[in-house]
């Protein structure tokens, strides 16, 4: 495998050996018709060489050779991914070099009409400004019944997406009849308890406290007898009018 790639780099470098002798004549825009003949056949040969190599082997290829040069890189992962779908080569319609390739940008396109075994396929080989090997891509036709079906396919997919979105749509819209309910009930549960009214102070009433005289008669014997006493008089001079005891509880 590893001579694969080398030949198929060699292929494209001889290619472009041939096209660079050769191109000195050409105009900017125009593709002298050895210059194109030239890239048509390392294109060709490029082809053949490439789709002759079994894709297992070239996937180890590339695993072997990290080194490789990225155009081998390319044209080696370009097969693998595309012959599952193409199957293998069987041959390529010939026609004027000229009709082949076409100038883009600064890039030269050679495409290559091919047979394969399961399908038709168009292979385009690209060229740089300098005509080094920068690219090779496989292009599979599909007939008109073929491209009715993927796009039948694709719309049917389509269709089935839209639909199950809107059925989803409509579920959740049928939900909303619940969100002030719940809105409720939630509202319900969280709300705070009514703060109790404060209880109204009572205002503070003073006691009357009625005088007791019970004892007043003993009391002003007592003290008229000690001041009677004291300056040698009678008792019978002194009027005691009452004795008036004071409330301590209103006292400040």
């Amino acid at each position: 495998m590893k001579q694969t790639w080398k030949k198929l780099g060699s292929l494209v470098s001889v290619g472009i050996l041939a096209v660079s002798l050769t191109a000195c004549g050409s105009t900017k825009n125009e593709i002298n018709e050895k210059v194109a003949q030239n890239l048509y056949d390392s294109s060709v040969n490029v082809v053949q060489t490439l789709t002759q190599s079994n894709p297992s082997e070239l996937e180890q290829a590339l695993e072997e050779n990290p080194n490789m040069d990225d155009f081998s890189k390319n044209a080696f992962t370009s097969w693998i991914d595309s012959y599952e779908e193409l199957g293998s080569f069987i041959d390529y319609e010939e026609v004027d070099p000229q009709e082949a390739i076409k100038k883009d940008g600064t890039n030269y396109v050679v495409t290559l009409k091919c047979d394969f075994e399961k399908r038709d396929a168009e292979v385009q080989v690209v060229y740089d400004i300098k005509l080094t090997g920068k690219s090779v891509g496989f292009s599979a036709n599909y007939s008109m019944a073929e491209k009715m079906q993927e796009a039948g396919g694709n719309t049917l997919i389509g269709l089935v997406i839209v639909f199950a979105m809107l059925l989803f749509l409509s579920f959740i819209i049928s939900l909303m009849k619940y969100i002030p309910k719940f809105v409720e009930g939630f509202g319900k549960k969280n709300a705070a308890e009514p703060t109790p009214a404060p209880t109204p102070v009572q205002p503070a009433i003073e006691e009357t406290v009625e005088e007791d005289l019970t004892d007043d008669q003993t009391l002003v014997a007592v003290i008229a007898a000690a001041i009677a006493a004291s300056e040698n008089t009678s008792t019978d001079a002194f009027v005691v009018r009452s004795i008036r005891k004071l409330n301590k509880r209103n006292w400040r």
